[in-house]
């Protein structure tokens, strides 16, 4: 008498399925748990920002007042973009799975949520800043804010000091760096031919975790940063380099350095609206958006190291 096979007896078997999803599409950016929002009325956010000061000068006694120009200002407008995806679920379908324990309304809201999320984050590192594109480190980073000019260089603590001097929105305070893993690679090949990283330079983020950091600044891994740009930064693609970062986040007064921004009338995160019933087919819309963007309220809250090459 044969023995039962595997082929036959896998008709009467049921494999044991994990419940959820196995998240693994991933990109590292613990920057962004960490990044401020700021709400807004009206359509817009605008800043004044310093363009000359009002002249001043020293003067004798029964001297001439000559210094008479006032202050000018630069305005910029910043507002929301939208970032939407709909989610549909066939009738069917979705009563099929709720039958079988398997809400499956929900793994695809939580999937647009996920791809919402980075696409924001995206949209941080290499936006062009043309609507709707969100403005980005690359869009809003003032040209007199770059380090100087080079066809390609390795990453140094010289440069790293020459990029930290540029930061000047609080007084020369610098509350991060950010680079993409190949240059954290990098950094830590320096800090091992220090012996190792000085104790002061681990540093402890708001939610537990450690990471590695430069004289007490946080450097951030940021997976989502170009390592295709071209020679100072003059574009995102069609080379083999990339740029590291340094800045201030805001404080909320909106004159400081970097932020998330959303109208006050939405919250800063994603928002989920049942749409309803197609019309013209048996399925129903769940919407999945965001109204939000990132911005740099003080153009010396923002800084650029450009054409590292490793």
């Amino acid at each position: 008498m044969a023995s039962q096979t595997l082929a036959e007896a896998k008709k009467l078997i049921n494999n044991q399925i994990v419940v959820g999803i196995v998240e693994d599409i991933i990109s590292v950016n613990p920057w962004y748990d960490v990044l401020p929002f700021t709400g807004y009325d009206g359509q817009g956010l605008v800043v004044n920002r310093e363009n000359a000061l009002g002249d001043a000068g020293f003067y004798g006694v029964d001297a001439t007042i000559t210094h008479k120009a006032a202050a000018t200002f630069t305005q910029a407008t910043f507002t929301a973009t939208k970032i939407i995806g709909d989610a549909e679920m066939d009738g069917l379908v979705k009563v099929q799975s709720t039958s079988a324990g398997v809400d499956q309304v929900a793994v695809e809201i939580s999937s647009k949520a996920k791809s919402i999320g980075r696409l924001f984050q995206t949209g941080m590192a290499i936006g062009d800043g043309i609507s709707p594109n969100m403005y980005s480190l690359h869009s809003l980073c003032d040209s007199g804010q770059y380090t100087a000019a080079s066809a390609g260089q390795a990453i140094s603590f010289a440069l790293l000091d020459e990029l930290l001097d540029l930061v000047k929105a609080k007084d020369g305070q610098v509350d991060f760096i950010l680079m993409p893993e190949r240059t954290v690679r990098s950094y830590k090949t320096l800090l091992r031919a220090l012996g190792g990283t000085p104790a002061e330079w681990v540093v402890d983020l708001p939610g537990g975790r450690k990471t590695i950091g430069y004289e007490s600044i946080p450097i951030f891994k940021n997976e989502f940063l170009s390592t295709t740009e071209t020679a100072n930064g003059a574009a995102l693609t069609g080379g083999a380099l990339t740029s590291v970062w340094a800045g201030c986040f805001d404080d909320g007064s909106q004159k400081i350095g970097v932020s998330g921004i959303h109208p006050s009338g939405a919250p800063a995160g994603i928002d989920v609206r049942f749409i309803g019933e197609q019309e013209a087919k048996d399925s129903e819309i769940w919407r999945v958006k965001q109204y939000a963007n990132f911005v740099s309220f003080n153009r010396r809250g923002l800084a650029r190291l450009t054409s590292i090459n490793n």
